[in-house]
Order: C-alpha cells, then structure tokens, then sequence
C-alpha cells in the first residue's frame, strides 16, 4: 500500500481536553488520545502540534483548552458511525462525563470533524462537524497538517479562507509540543 497524496482518504479528529482524566494532565490525555486513534488508522497519524484556546461559548470560569487535530485512513470496512462510537468508548476511557451542558469543561473530547468527503446528515451525526468552520481550535491545526489548501466537503472555500472569515475573539496559541517518545529516541541516538 502506498500513502495517499491528497487528503480525500483522510478522516480527521479534533482533540481537546481541559480537565485531568484517568490517563492524566490534559497534555498527557491529548498524547493518550494520539496513541489510541493511531490504532484506528492503516497509515501513519498526522498529529498536529498541541494549541491552547480559550473556551468558546462554555459556561463562566470554565478552564482554557488544550487542543490538537488527528488525520488517519480508516481501514475499508470503516464507517463514520463505528468511527465515531470507538471515538465515544476512547472519551469513557477518560473518564469523561455528560452532564449535558453544552461546551462545558472535560477530560477529552474527540469530534469526528470529517470522514473521507462524506457528508452526513442524522440525528447521530453531521458531517463535516456543523461547528469546524467557525473555530479557530480546529481550523488552525487543522491547517497545520493540510496546508490549508484543503477544502471541507460541501463549502467551496479553502481552510485558510475559513479562518480568515472567523470574526470571534477566540485566543489560540500553539505550544511546544514534545513527544516523549521521540524524545527518547532522539536520546538514545545520541548515544
């Protein structure tokens, strides 16, 4: 199998979390999500690099988030449903909870942002996410890993055009984002 060279085999996930789960710190949840949605894909992850927003339209005093954006081929008997309850099983494995206030503060939150160019309009799921292209947490990584020449199914404008047109005052800073197995190898290379 040869590695796609667009993005239409590609899924992509926004990840973000501001509360301490069982796999830890936020940071530590969001490199606990990485490892366990690369277990989804049949290539290599694209993993964007780790930002911090802050919360949009969340209840007052909710906690900056950390966020980042996933990309993988999901294998061929994948479809965006059972991606998306592996997603939901991988988020209780974090120990998330839903209070049912919208936006509120957790310990991870994946969203199925697209699923190859398929759209999707149920009661289950919207695809594209029916929020991507207003937020600056998903548009920015997302960006990040694309290019930006990347065209979300169904809007006829490109990623970096969207962000462009986004009018909110959202703050969004990329971090350092060190992961501590490259780390490790970098280490023992120098060895």
């Amino acid at each position: 199998m040869t590695e796609p060279t667009d993005f239409s085999s590609y899924s992509f996930i926004s990840i973000g979390a501001n509360l301490p789960s069982a796999a830890g710190s936020p940071q530590e949840t969001i490199a606990f999500a990485f490892d366990q949605i690369a277990g989804l894909s049949d290539f290599p992850l694209l993993k964007s690099s780790l930002y911090a927003s802050s919360p949009v339209d969340s209840p007052q005093g909710t906690p900056d988030f950390l966020n980042a954006v996933a990309g993988i081929i999901p294998n061929d008997a994948e479809t965006p449903l059972s991606l998306l309850y592996k997603l939901q099983d991988m988020e209780n494995a974090a120990g998330r909870t839903r209070s049912g206030i919208r936006n509120e503060a957790r310990t991870l939150d994946l969203d199925l942002i697209l699923f190859r160019k398929e759209l999707c309009n149920t009661r289950e799921l919207i695809l594209p996410h029916p929020r991507a292209h207003e937020r600056r947490f998903v548009l920015q990584p997302l960006i990040e890993i694309t290019a930006g020449d990347f065209f979300l199914p169904g809007y006829d404008t490109d990623l970096n055009q969207l962000l462009i047109a986004i009018s909110d005052e959202q703050v969004i800073r990329r971090l350092q984002y060190r992961n501590p197995l490259h780390s490790l190898v970098n280490a023992l290379n120098k060895k």
